[in-house]
């Protein structure tokens, strides 16, 4: 909006300068109140929500468990493994660390259990580990299991990290995410890792679902037609004005250029 020394100014201008000045006001004081209206709009479709869905907490119990069994294994790397796999091990036991210490805190805050202990599978694994010997042997071992269940965990976080409505989840399963994937570089760069051994993966080859409709209600799309009409022709009134002041400017030029040829004719 023009302040009260712009629109004094105004009045105290000539007639002529004042007529051309009102319509590009008018547009304008019209424009703020349009942009003001669409900013009071709120869709309750894009409403944030806080709650905790049965996946979120699928979520906090796969990153938890995986901590369970993955710092042992880590801490037996650093006894059992080659100095590759030892400093691997020594990694993914930090990483899990710091990871555990968020989720226990996460679940406090939601409200949601974790297990305290590794699955049935997951202790099978830590026992295939504590059997392996040292060297070679157990550098195979561990590379591949962790490698496999990472291989699980991240394609599992990835869909609950696009799918959740908690927004606290939401960063969390980002942070695990970015976790997994480091720890999956790590391990394949022990060079122990059978390819052949992963599952294949699954990839979904069903069309891409129609994008939702934006939902605006007829006031709504009149406001937006509106503002588009108003943007437009504002744009367009300004560039008028602008080429019709340069051509003023040109015409009370050219006068005096023919009077300045004439005298030093």
């Amino acid at each position: 909006m023009l302040s009260a020394s712009e629109l004094a100014g105004l009045e105290l201008a000539p007639p002529s300068s004042l007529e051309r000045s009102r319509p590009l006001v008018r547009i304008l004081f019209v424009l703020v109140a349009v942009l003001t209206l669409l900013a009071s709009v709120s869709p309750a479709s894009i409403a944030q929500t806080t709650a905790v869905s049965d996946t979120d907490a699928v979520l906090l119990n796969k990153v938890r468990q995986a901590g369970l069994w993955e710092m042992p294994s880590g801490m037996m790397a650093m006894q059992k493994g080659s100095p590759k796999v030892q400093a691997i091990g020594f990694a993914i036991m930090m990483d899990h660390g710091r990871l555990d210490v968020a989720t226990r805190a996460l679940s406090q805050k939601l409200n949601s259990p974790v297990p305290d202990q590794p699955s049935a599978e997951q202790m099978g694994w830590l026992a295939e580990e504590m059997a392996a010997p040292p060297g070679a042997s157990f550098d195979s071992v561990f590379a591949n299991r962790l490698r496999a269940a990472h291989g699980q965990v991240f394609a599992v976080l990835a869909q609950l990290r696009a799918g959740t409505r908690n927004d606290d989840v939401r960063a969390f399963a980002t942070v695990g995410n970015q976790a997994v994937l480091r720890h999956m570089t790590m391990l394949e760069s022990s060079g122990m890792v059978d390819y052949t051994a992963l599952p294949t993966p699954a990839v979904s080859t069903t069309a891409a679902p129609v994008g939702q409709p934006l939902g605006l209600d007829p006031s709504q799309i009149a406001v937006v037609g509106a503002l588009f009409l108003l943007v437009g022709g504002g744009l367009f009134y300004v560039l008028r004005q602008i080429k019709g002041n340069r051509g003023r400017a040109r015409a009370s030029r050219r006068p005096a250029t023919v009077r300045t040829g004439g005298t030093h004719g």
